[in-house]
């Protein structure tokens, strides 16, 4: 059905602008029209359905970059993903893309799931069988023999191997590919100050998934790996935690040289910098104090890194239904401003995915994916997690807090 919104305010993220006093007309998917409230004309729209809000603002719909939406979120998370069958693992996958629509995601990138549990869910919202985002998934991660996340990624030695499993998971329905290139905190017996792969083997798969039209998003915790990932020009930087090597005196390894060219060559970054915060949230004892870690992030915006919004959703305390989390550290933490933390969240991570003429900003002829929130998140980042109504596709799938499919 057809509808005409009527809000207070309306974030647009693309022109970083506050419009207020305005209507959005919805026509099927697409957001038709935006106009000042006195050019309305009620004869005109008597048949569309009218969303009336006060003390409401209506941004685009958030975009998470970075879940796993077979794993728990649990504390025993690691021993769910290994020990649960497929069936659970499906079933856990639906009510996890359940809960990011119903708090305001309308877009998501799955960056590491099982392929015969994500590719199954993404048939099942595009064919509305189940309520979910849209759902960007890269299957399988690719990673070595007993390397992070090998239970549920394609274990890949060689180049030879690692290239054979970029053509599988493009043939199998992927749209980015993941490459596991340092270990990770998440899989024990992995070094999360070394690399897994090579330079060269990172850069001959980049080369081959470009040639199959996929990005590649490389996990990297190593300052090594971010090194490599970085003169290989892999298209998405994930965490960037610039950790030294084993037996340094510093814990962290920042190199602004390297992180330049990551801002020169235009290489988003996936900083997941609400795990922590989630964790401390949620009575979690961290191993060290987050600070510099945020010190380092907010270098690397001043000089022009584009981050987008990955949470690491399904990882220990970080739920599905958390996305408002994320612009809240980025203010919090960071302190760079509500407005350039929304934009994160919308316009640049759809950029990122290379979907910015579709979603991501509130623009006539784009795709109707939008979120009201009560509250003016301009002002007050914490009220995004106010999300009452949403708009996916132009269906109105929630609606003054009750779910309407």
């Amino acid at each position: 059905m057809n509808s005409v919104i009527f809000v207070d305010k309306i974030i647009d993220p693309k022109n970083e602008s506050v419009i207020k006093n305005h209507f959005v007309v919805i026509e099927k998917d697409e957001i038709v029209k935006i106009s000042p409230n006195e050019s309305y004309n009620d004869a005109q729209y008597s048949s569309y359905e009218k969303i009336k809000t006060s003390n409401s603002t209506l941004l685009p719909g958030f975009i998470e970059m970075h879940s796993h939406i077979h794993v728990s979120s649990q504390e025993n998370a690691y021993y769910d993903s290994i020990n649960d069958s497929d069936e659970t693992l499906i079933i856990r996958g639906t009510k996890a893309v359940g809960d990011a629509l119903f708090s305001g995601v309308t877009t998501m990138r799955d960056l590491g799931s099982k392929n015969n549990v994500i590719f199954p869910i993404k048939k099942a919202i595009d064919s509305h069988i189940i309520p979910g985002p849209n759902l960007v998934p890269s299957g399988s991660p690719i990673t070595t023999t007993g390397g992070h996340c090998n239970m549920f990624g394609m274990e890949s030695d060689t180049t030879e191997e690692v290239v054979h499993s970029i053509k599988y998971l493009a043939n199998s329905g992927a749209q980015w590919i993941k490459i596991i290139a340092t270990g990770g905190n998440f899989t024990p017996s992995t070094n999360i100050h070394e690399p897994q792969y090579s330079q060269e083997t990172i850069e001959i798969a980049v080369e081959e998934a470009h040639k199959l039209g996929l990005k590649v998003a490389t996990h990297c915790h190593a300052t090594k790996g971010i090194i490599a990932c970085t003169n290989a020009h892999v298209d998405n930087l994930i965490h960037c935690s610039w950790i030294g090597p084993e037996n340094s005196d510093d814990f962290y390894d920042y190199q602004p040289e390297i992180a330049n060219r990551i801002a020169n060559d235009g290489i988003f970054v996936d900083p997941t910098l609400a795990l922590s915060y989630l964790s401390q949230l949620r009575g979690k004892t961290l191993k060290r104090d987050p600070s510099k870690r945020y010190e380092i992030l907010r270098q690397m915006w001043d000089i022009g890194i584009k981050f987008v919004s990955g949470m690491d959703s399904g990882m220990v305390n970080a739920h599905f239904d958390d996305f408002a989390y994320i612009p809240e550290v980025m203010v919090k933490k960071m302190g760079i401003s509500c407005l350039d933390a929304i934009k994160v969240s919308t316009i640049t991570s759809a950029e990122c995915l290379g979907l910015d003429d579709k979603i991501g900003s509130v623009s006539e002829g784009k795709k109707a994916d939008l979120v009201i929130v009560k509250g003016d998140p301009s002002k007050t980042i914490e009220d995004l997690h106010n999300v009452h109504t949403i708009f996916k596709s132009g269906k109105l799938v929630k609606l003054n807090n009750e779910k309407m499919i």
